[in-house]
């Protein structure tokens, strides 16, 4: 990352789906700022993933990009998002781009075996992939006491990851007999 455009800031946009994702991101964010700018004050710039669906606010968030060494996304792993939010992601890393800057994806919800099958991983690399930035990854796995012990999240947890199902099966081809 070029840090040296950046005198006394450095310009961090963070993107988040829900209260507690976006507190995770501020707090990754404290801890890069004193690994990698210790005597530079940090510039947030955040965003929720609902205000990205309006124009006036995507454009907006795209162009405070612009200025950003640093974008970091923080939701749900398992979840999709509506092509205004995929558009606006798009638009803010090529900003980031201009700063040589990167993007930083911070999954929840999932666990860390499933990182590189969950749905955001696979978008997010591809917007860092496609606007030539440097692309990192980390899974924020919730700790015992944050858990959902209720039988409906522990059913869902239980359930196979058809994904990667789906990423397996292909490779034996579907007229070959299967044995587990």
């Amino acid at each position: 990352m070029n840090l040296d455009t950046h005198t006394s800031s450095l310009d961090v946009l963070i993107v988040y789906d829900s209260v507690r994702s976006g507190k995770r991101a501020k707090e990754l964010c404290d801890r890069l700022g004193q690994q990698i700018a210790p005597d530079r004050k940090l510039n947030f710039s955040v965003w929720s993933l609902s205000a990205l669906q309006l124009p006036t606010l995507a454009q907006a968030a795209a162009s405070e990009a612009e200025h950003a060494a640093l974008l970091i996304v923080a939701v749900n792993g398992d979840k999709t998002w509506p092509r205004p939010v995929r558009n606006c992601l798009y638009w803010c890393a090529r900003g980031i781009r201009a700063a040589d800057g990167a993007l930083v994806a911070q999954l929840h919800g999932i666990q860390k075996v499933d990182e590189e099958l969950c749905p955001a991983y696979g978008c997010l690399r591809q917007v860092a992939h496609y606007n030539g930035i440097r692309f990192f990854s980390e899974v924020v796995e919730l700790p015992d006491d944050e858990l959902d012990y209720s039988l409906k999240a522990v059913h869902a947890r239980a359930q196979p990851n058809t994904s990667l199902l789906e990423a397996i099966l292909p490779r034996y081809g579907e007229d070959k007999p299967r044995s587990l």
